[in-house]
Parts: structure tokens; sequence; C-alpha cells
């Protein structure tokens, strides 16, 4: 059976009504026979970028704009899809700060599933770990006693792995798409837009729709933010 891996990255704080507005979580998407190559050229784009290959790749360290066109044009070349969750914390209500991952990442896994269903695959998940606070344990059980919050299909997750980004160089791929929509959304300009216009034609589609699938914004039963329908509409005016 046909393989996709899956990195998961994030970006903000989860902290509930303190920190950054925005907690976002990001996968992308990637044929798992073409894994090996994609992340040799990370290795390229290091040399281009004058970096040591042993470093890891951070948006938020990138300094210049033209280094960060270099990054944005290279993801634009790749072959992978893209999903980002929206997880707006000032609107969260009843939920703990240090369930928050648990809780709204399932809205992530769930559309990876739907995307591999529909190309009869299955997914290898390499999440990014984050210290002590994640484990495959936890992540299943939490998900597992949920399951009317969630369609995950758990017969479509082949396996999964809680990796530091540094390890893999398709998670630091994860990172600066993550990272550059979490700015985005922060400074709300055409500048940030226009940085994520270089791969927002590979968000995750539905019906010809990637609002609600490539682009989720929780909580779903409130209208989608200011800055998030200003990036939309700047995104939708670009393909024109």
């Amino acid at each position: 059976m046909k393989e996709y891996n899956v990195y998961i990255d994030e970006s903000g704080d989860e902290g509930i009504s303190r920190g950054s507005k925005y907690f976002i979580l990001t996968a992308i998407l990637v044929d798992k026979k073409n894994d090996l190559v994609l992340a040799r050229k990370v290795d390229d784009l290091k040399k281009q970028l004058r970096l040591d290959l042993k470093k890891q790749l951070h948006w938020n360290k990138i300094k210049g704009y033209s280094n960060k066109l270099e990054i944005l044009s290279f993801i634009k070349k790749m072959d992978l899809s893209i999903i980002n969750i929206i997880i707006d914390t000032s609107k969260i209500r009843l939920i703990h700060s240090n369930t928050l991952y648990y809780h709204f990442s399932g809205y992530l896994y769930e559309r990876i599933c739907w995307y591999v269903r529909d190309r009869k695959a299955v997914a290898n998940l390499f999440i990014s770990s984050r210290g002590d606070s994640l484990s495959k344990a936890k992540l299943t059980e939490f998900l597992q006693i949920h399951p009317k919050k969630f369609t995950i299909d758990y017969s479509k997750i082949n396996e999964i792995k809680i990796i530091p980004n540094a390890n893999k160089r398709l998670l630091q791929i994860a990172d600066c798409c993550c990272s550059s929509l979490g700015q985005a959304l922060k400074y709300k300009n055409d500048l940030h837009y226009h940085y994520i216009s270089f791969f927002s034609d590979k968000f995750y589609t539905y019906s010809n729709k990637y609002v609600g699938y490539g682009l989720k914004y929780v909580p779903g039963n409130l209208e989608n933010p200011l800055e998030l329908q200003d990036l939309i509409a700047f995104l939708e005016q670009r393909k024109k």
C-alpha cells in the first residue's frame, strides 16, 4: 500500500489567554518514495543560505528578505501537501492549557486520515518533540477516549514517532511553513501574506476548497477572524 510520511510542527503558545493569540499545527505530507530525495534537497538549500548542515533550519532565525524568499521558492518547488490547524486561544474556554495540544491536534489527524484515505494510502507521522510534554502514548490515549469529537480512522495511521526537529530535515520545512503562517496572522500585512502565497497552492483541498481542509480555523463554530479573512482574500486575489 502507498505510504505518506507526514511531518508535524507547531508555532505559537498554547497557553490560553496568554502569550500568542494563535497556536498553529502544520503537517506536510510527502510521498514516502520521494522522502529521501526531498530531505537531501534541504541540505542543498542550507548550502545556498550558507548554513551549517548540522544546524536546524528555523524560519524565525532566518534574517533578510532574500533569504526568506530563497526558502519559500524552494518549498514552492517541492512535491508535498500542507495542512494547517489555526487555534485561536483567545476563544477557547473550559480547556486547560496543558491539554490544548491534545484536544485540537485531533483536527489535524482526522484531515491527514481523509487525505491518505482518498489516495488509498496510509500515513507515517513524525511529530516534532515538545520536551517531556508530548508522547505517543499520551497522544493516542487522549484521542481514543474522545471518539465523538473527531473522525480519525486509525487504520490509516501506520506509525507515530515523536522526534526532535534537528533529526528530520523535513520537520524543518514544516517549521518554515508553520512559523511563516503564524507571522502572517500576527503582522497582518501584505508582505507576510505574500510569503504564504508561495505555498498556498499546496494546501490540502477537497472539492476544490482548501478553507476547512488545508486551512482550518478552530473553534469551528465561529466566523474566521478578520486577519484570516484578509489572508484568504489576498491568496484568492493572487490566483486571478
